[in-house]
């Protein structure tokens, strides 16, 4: 395979993006300059469980790369200390990830739209299951699975200045989180460096009908890949060989493949932020992913949609 420069440019823009989002939270930690915004939200909302995800629901909503980095920065300032810390993840991660299926925003609804000429209401007309499936399990785990008291919030009743010591090892943490997203944009930029073949091979295999390989193949490009982006360009061409009908089974798929990526930036950032075990993010993704490849399944093979 050779290696060109593009392969380690590539999408490395994103770095600055993350370190210039950092270097906000680190500031806005350092001076709880959004303490008193936090402090309204948890006067009014009872649940410690709801602020966490509102919270994370609100700093998340931009269609940017890696948006938990957008987030998570925000948490880290009502992060507690305690081993309960790790909790933030798995509510961050679910809170945030819901926007591909229905927010206009989003590559994930603006590219199927556009390549495929659906509007917006034809668009959501077809994929509303997968929307109310996420949206019952997401509000399932966070509210049922996750308790109460596994959550601290850590809103101080006023400004303590950091120490060296902490700011230091809040900067180390950050650079381990950037290097470390270094290192997986470029692993990304060698696979879709290949993407070509991933096209030519759908068109085979539809002369073949060959839907559960297409199937199989947009999974492992998706988890290979970890980018919306390209999990939404793989839909868009296998449902633009197979058929509209297709669109639910092909986005749930694809859709879990992308969640479940090692390679997907805000799994990665998350995890740097709160240290919540990989083992317990992917019991959560796949109590997702999984209703939601089922609920494809049956739209599809049930001729529902």
């Amino acid at each position: 395979m050779e290696f060109s420069s593009s392969l380690f440019l590539d999408n490395q823009i994103y770095l600055v993006l993350l370190v210039a989002v950092m270097a906000l939270s680190f500031a806005a930690k350092k001076t709880q300059v959004f303490l008193p915004l936090y402090a309204f939200i948890a006067s009014r909302v009872k649940s410690k469980r709801a602020v966490v995800a509102l919270i994370s629901l609100v700093s998340g909503i931009l269609p940017i790369s890696g948006r938990v980095a957008v987030s998570a920065g925000a948490l880290d300032t009502i992060a507690p200390k305690n081993s309960k810390r790790k909790n933030y993840g798995i509510i961050d991660y679910l809170s945030t990830h819901h926007y591909y299926f229905w927010s206009p925003l989003e590559a994930t609804v603006i590219l199927p739209m556009a390549a495929l000429g659906l509007s917006y209401f034809e668009f959501i007309g077809r994929v509303w299951p997968l929307l109310a499936t996420a949206l019952i399990i997401i509000f399932y785990y966070i509210f049922r699975v996750v308790k109460e008291e596994d959550i601290d919030i850590d809103i101080k009743k006023s400004i303590r200045p950091t120490t060296f010591k902490e700011d230091r090892k809040q900067i180390a943490s950050y650079a381990k989180t950037v290097l470390f997203t270094a290192i997986v944009i470029v692993l990304s930029n060698i696979v879709k460096a290949n993407f070509e073949a991933i096209n030519n091979f759908v068109e085979s295999a539809h002369k073949n009908n060959l839907l559960i390989l297409v199937l199989f193949a947009g999974f492992l490009a998706s988890f290979a890949l970890g980018s919306s982006g390209k999990f939404a360009g793989f839909v868009v061409l296998s449902v633009g060989v197979f058929g509209i009908e297709t669109l639910p089974l092909f986005f749930a798929v694809d859709y879990a493949g992308y969640m479940l990526s090692p390679v997907h930036k805000c799994l990665v950032i998350s995890q740097s932020y709160f240290g919540t075990k990989l083992s317990n993010y992917y019991k959560a993704i796949l109590s997702l992913v999984v209703p939601l490849i089922l609920m494809g399944v049956v739209l599809y093979y049930g001729g529902i949609l």
